[in-house]
């Protein structure tokens, strides 16, 4: 194990292969947090944990309601006798690994964090780049993230058996993300992408690549680098709470970034032709939801639920302006702060399903 704080920035460190043997690598006693469903699926899981003699198998049910103050209270106390020098692995998608992250935070001022993404979404997104966050309730609707922390996880075991168990959907919305950064960040990655659809390893390889090179610029966002990462991530977040999270995080981030194409294109930032490509490939690339699912969403809500959603969660200027990533070109991206008025002007065409 380095020297280095536990929590601290530090480059990622995976390793490839089957959980049992990476397992080995656990100090004993340590403290685990487990997706619930997934140790049903994979039954060696449980084994392979307690043959390391853990203080403690915690066993959330994955999914947003792990990411409550209760959960994270159920994982701190679970933690209470781990010293500062332990360990705590965190098995499961992002809810899980959110939790987790807070927990490691917190535990005696901050304990070491092992990361096992279990789906596609966490491998390539969540499971790096140190943050972790639980959700509050605000005017009877979910806000997601505004209670957060940054603590870097010492290790990173991607474990591809445990993938096996995905289902197309959970498929799907990791791929998304993928392509969210490969469409911000690499042009040329976007292009081979068009040309020949990725591999799952190659995807989880590529997107953590790319991810890793955002955040070691700016690991506690400091500078501002790390916006981009942000991508569709605006009205995505919107779009899973009016769902009351019924829509997945992977594809509300690929709806979101239909809708931030349009505000690109509305304020002249985004050129129509790359505004096209990028949903084009969206549709038939990692297959995107169609905008009549944002109309299905977006029906049932009202102007005044989405602006208290956006104010509690990426307002920015003292008028109220959205901070948005935007698309200038493929993988080139602004951030922009979008009034009100641009937004609303856009509702008409998103409530009907079709593009502005």
């Amino acid at each position: 194990m380095s020297q280095t704080p536990p929590g601290a920035y530090r480059p990622p460190n995976d390793r490839w292969g089957p959980f049992p043997r990476l397992a080995k690598r656990l100090p004993e006693g340590s403290v685990a947090v487990v997706d619930r469903t997934v140790a049903r699926l994979h039954p060696g899981l449980i084994p392979a944990l307690e043959a390391r003699s853990p203080r403690a198998i915690v066993q959330l049910v994955g999914g947003e309601s792990a990411k409550t103050f209760q959960a994270l209270e159920k994982v701190l106390a679970a933690g209470l006798s781990l010293p500062r020098s332990g360990t705590l692995v965190a098995v499961g998608g992002g809810t899980v690994g959110d939790v987790s992250t807070v927990a490691a935070h917190l535990l005696k001022r901050g304990v070491r964090l092992v990361q096992v993404p279990t789906t596609l979404l966490a491998a390539v997104d969540s499971s790096l780049g140190g943050k972790g966050a639980v959700d509050l309730t605000v005017k009877g609707r979910v806000v997601k993230n505004p209670a957060g922390v940054f603590h870097y996880a010492e290790e990173g075991w991607i474990c591809p058996e445990l993938f096996a168990s995905l289902s197309p959907t959970q498929v799907r919305e990791g791929s998304l993300e993928a392509w969210k950064m490969v469409i911000s960040l690499d042009a040329r990655r976007f292009r081979a992408y068009v040309r020949k659809a990725p591999s799952l390893e190659k995807l989880v390889k590529d997107a953590r690549a790319l991810k890793e090179g955002v955040c070691s610029r700016d690991p506690y966002e400091h500078t501002g680098l790390r916006r981009v990462l942000n991508f569709g991530h605006t009205f995505g977040h919107v779009l899973e709470s009016v769902s009351r999270f019924k829509l997945s995080h992977g594809d509300a981030v690929g709806l979101g970034i239909l809708l931030a194409l349009d505000v690109g294109r509305t304020l002249g930032v985004t050129p129509e032709p790359v505004a096209a490509t990028v949903e084009s490939a969206l549709l038939q690339g990692p297959g995107v939801l169609g905008r009549e699912r944002v109309a299905g969403l977006l029906g049932k809500s009202s102007l005044k639920d989405v602006a208290t959603l956006l104010d509690a969660d990426k307002k920015a200027g003292a008028k109220g302006e959205l901070r948005m990533v935007l698309l200038t070109a493929i993988g080139a991206t602004e951030v922009r702060d979008v009034e009100a008025t641009t937004w609303r002007g856009l509702w008409p065409s998103w409530t009907k399903g079709v593009r502005p």
